[in-house]
């Protein structure tokens, strides 16, 4: 991942690699919706961190509602996204993902789990 290049940039990109879906291409982007290393605290009986669960569940309301824009422009939905992506790369491929999202096809997610209180390990797969 270019990280020098803004956000706007890699959604671009991968809506022009959209062709390759139609060619049987499998395409996976692998990262984090939240993903913050800083307040990551390894105890399985501490539930994640109220921002953590804000920002995972603002971003799959986007998600559902289609709003990729909101998702490019994250610093926009205020402290919970600036504390769940204080370091973009783990959550561009998510952007890879959406902008290959069809028309008509809709988003399912799996492993909707939290790990050490500051990660999302929610699968997105577009089709």
């Amino acid at each position: 991942l270019d990280r020098t290049r803004d956000l706007q940039y890699h959604y671009d990109l991968a809506r022009e690699l959209a062709f390759l879906r139609k060619r049987g291409v499998l395409i996976i982007g692998s990262g984090n919706i939240v993903h913050n290393l800083q307040y990551a605290f390894i105890d399985p009986e501490k539930p994640p961190y109220d921002w953590a669960i804000e920002f995972d569940a603002l971003s799959t309301k986007a998600m559902d509602e289609r709003d990729h824009y909101a998702l490019i422009n994250y610093n926009k939905l205020g402290k919970s996204a600036e504390l769940s992506v204080n370091s973009a790369e783990h959550y561009i491929p998510l952007l890879y993902t959406l902008a290959l999202q069809g028309e008509n096809e809709t988003l399912t997610y799996s492993n909707t789990d939290f790990q050490f209180r500051a990660g999302s390990m929610r699968c997105v797969k577009v089709g």
